[in-house]
């Protein structure tokens, strides 16, 4: 009974490997697309646990991410390319009011902090010109 069993799963397998051979159509999936979204709703953290996130930060690019503020207001900015005005998504994330800086870090009790940054930059469509923008994503170091 056994060797029927694997008898009809090779054969089956062989007519699927015929099938594939036969058509060569070929399947593309996209990169899944960045996206910077402010929360549903807003978490609301001590001024206090805000104050531990505070500080500069270097990416792998190499830019420096700068935090700063006073009470529970949060400020982002990487090297010289204006602040924003961030609010707390959850305990260690940190989205922009106006959608272009996304902040994750995560604290090692004894190590370096790690986490993601996720910032919109300006791109310029090579077919009309326009410029829009393109969401990247930088991992602080």
């Amino acid at each position: 009974m056994k060797n029927k069993w694997l008898l009809a799963i090779a054969l089956c397998a062989a007519a699927m490997g015929a099938q594939a051979q036969q058509g060569d159509d070929s399947v593309t999936i996209p990169a899944p697309r960045l996206k910077i979204e402010l929360p549903a709703q807003r978490y609301h953290m001590p001024a206090a646990d805000l104050k531990e996130f505070r500080g500069a930060y270097e990416l792998s690019n190499g830019q420096i991410l700068r935090l700063r503020g006073v009470g529970t207001v949060l400020y982002g900015e990487i090297d010289d390319q204006g602040e924003h005005r961030m609010i707390a998504a959850n305990r260690n994330t940190f989205v922009a009011l106006d959608r272009k800086l996304q902040v994750r870090i995560d604290r090692e009790q004894y190590g370096e902090p790690g986490g993601e940054v996720l910032m919109a930059v300006p791109v310029r469509v090579a077919e009309t010109g326009e410029i829009g923008e393109h969401v990247v994503r930088l991992a602080t170091r």
